[in-house]
């Protein structure tokens, strides 16, 4: 059998950093992820599903210490489910997506853009003026990130 999800979505939240009674690392966050239109109702709108994420050890502390809402991830990992019983006695379940792996995909340009308001699409960013994607001077930060 096989569980594994591999998501590109924006954080909902801020990552909400906990330790166990064990101190063991456990971050949780709302991902948003798009959903294409149908491609049976070509009129319909694209969708957005909200997923529950949770990352243990240290892909939890980096969460925590790097993400925040708004910001682009890759997630890999698993669906689980599980219930519980809350203290007045109600059954409560949920499905989440353990994540092994969480990738940023967004520069520190990016992310500070995006902080300020001033996010640009991707078509509209400008490569210095030039289309050969070789090798940058000497120095130069070719990824754009500092």
């Amino acid at each position: 059998m096989i569980n594994n999800v591999i998501l590109v979505g924006r954080l909902g939240n801020d990552p909400e950093l906990k330790y166990t009674p064990s101190g063991t690392a456990v971050t949780n966050f709302r991902l948003a992820v798009n959903r294409p239109p149908r491609r049976d109702a070509p009129d319909s709108e694209e969708q957005t599903d909200w997923l529950d994420i949770v990352a243990w050890g240290m892909v939890a502390e980096n969460c925590a210490q790097y993400l925040d809402k708004g910001a682009l991830v890759g997630i890999e990992g698993r669906v689980q489910s599980r219930s519980w019983e809350t203290q007045d006695g109600q059954r409560r379940s949920a499905v989440e997506i353990n994540a092994r792996s969480v990738q940023f995909l967004e520069s520190k340009i990016e992310a500070e853009r995006r902080r300020s308001g001033q996010e640009q699409p991707v078509a509209s960013r400008s490569t210095a003026g030039d289309d050969d994607f070789g090798p940058g001077a000497e120095g130069e930060d070719i990824f754009g990130d500092e």
